[in-house]
């Protein structure tokens, strides 16, 4: 197939898009962070600390995929100013720690270090008061030494969008915010976190109104400290296929609307990591700021049906499923791909992605051709 004429900077496709203004095709961005580096083959496991080495592989993939229009993240790092961290923290099971294979995916031992009488000290004190005392507890370091390793980390992630920014490549992570109640779902665990919001449920509801106002407040100071006015908030344990919609209109939208709101007013685009089924939970999204989020599905929301409720309301991002780029053939990935331009991308407002990030087994082949897709197959509009 011959590739389309391109008229538009990545910057502009990827900002037209989420607006739904006609553009010149659409925008491609896979999410892929551990598959590159076993892909490339780099050192120490897959989640080693060598800035260089990180960013080159990128840069080669970037390439050896023909381009696309974004990178999710810019590197490994994250864009993190303090130790003020909107999120609980685990453990991590590392590639290459503790005689875990060099190739394995990173995971996190999901074990309680939030318990009961944690959320009267949040209550009390606020997310950021409580973390305090909190982070050292559960990571065994000094909030000084988790506050330099953030910066650091930050420094980083600054020169690596730098380094993105100059081949013309938009960055669209400035601030990571895990959801509130995802924050207590990790660190109480699920099934304590579920108990929780049945037998105390004013306790936790309480809890989850005093700690937004702190992940607002550190996502804003992690933007301006980033300088890229894009916020991530990671989706996932207040969908339908855990909560019905009684619990999720108490608990969980509200904290969602208030974070989106301000961020909104900040003149920030809010992307939402929506992991696992969210069919049922997609009409209250209407509620939220129009043309000002990106919704970004891993293929199990039905995204067709997702673009029937949110019609020119919200951007979708998304869906080639991780066992078709892992198990299936480049005819496949193409068909799929073409069928979400088609369908998902008529009038705009679609981004063509991965489901989730694509899985550390995917083929190149099919990655390749979902890039390539995006480059080949033209929207349409009826303007």
């Amino acid at each position: 197939m011959p590739l389309l004429k391109e008229t538009m900077t990545k910057e502009q496709r990827l900002l037209f898009t989420i607006k739904f203004q006609p553009t010149d095709r659409v925008p491609v961005i896979p999410l892929m962070g551990q598959w590159v580096a076993r892909y490339m083959k780099l050192p120490k496991g897959l989640r080693f600390r060598v800035p260089q080495e990180v960013l080159q592989s990128f840069k080669d993939m970037y390439t050896m995929l023909g381009e696309y229009d974004a990178q999710y993240v810019a590197g490994f790092s994250w864009p993190r100013s303090s130790a003020r961290i909107s999120g609980s923290m685990g453990e991590m099971i590392s590639a290459g720690k503790k005689g875990i294979p060099d190739n394995f995916s990173v995971q996190y031992a999901e074990k309680e270090n939030i318990y009961f009488e944690d959320y009267q000290k949040i209550i009390n004190l606020g997310w950021n008061k409580f973390c305090e005392e909190y982070f050292p507890k559960v990571t065994g370091t000094s909030l000084g030494q988790l506050d330099a390793a953030q910066k650091s980390e930050l420094a980083v992630y600054k020169e690596d969008t730098k380094t993105w920014n100059k081949m013309g490549v938009p960055v669209m992570t400035g601030a990571l915010v895990i959801s509130a109640e995802m924050t207590l779902s990790l660190g109480r665990t699920l099934p304590q976190f579920t108990m929780d919001l049945h037998r105390h449920p004013d306790v936790v509801q309480a809890a989850l109104e005093v700690m937004v106002p702190d992940f607002i407040h550190n996502a804003i100071d992690d933007v301006k400290a980033s300088g890229l006015p894009w916020v991530n908030i990671s989706l996932e344990r207040g969908s339908g296929a855990y909560y019905n919609l009684k619990t999720y209109e108490r608990f969980f939208f509200p904290q969602l609307k208030k974070m989106v709101d301000a961020f909104a007013r900040e003149g920030f685009i809010t992307v939402m990591h929506m992991d696992t089924n969210w069919i049922k939970n997609l009409p209250y999204l209407l509620e939220l700021p129009r043309q000002k989020c990106i919704c970004e599905l891993d293929g199990t929301t039905d995204i067709f049906k997702a673009k029937e409720i949110l019609k020119d309301h919200t951007c979708l991002m998304g869906d080639v499923p991780a066992a078709i780029l892992s198990f299936g053939h480049p005819e496949e990935v193409t068909a799929y791909s073409e069928k979400l331009i088609d369908v998902i991308g008529k009038n705009g407002g679609f981004i063509l992605s991965t489901g989730c990030e694509c899985p550390v087994d995917a083929k190149f082949e099919n990655m390749k051709a979902l890039c390539d897709t995006a480059k080949t197959r033209s929207a349409t509009y009826s303007l």
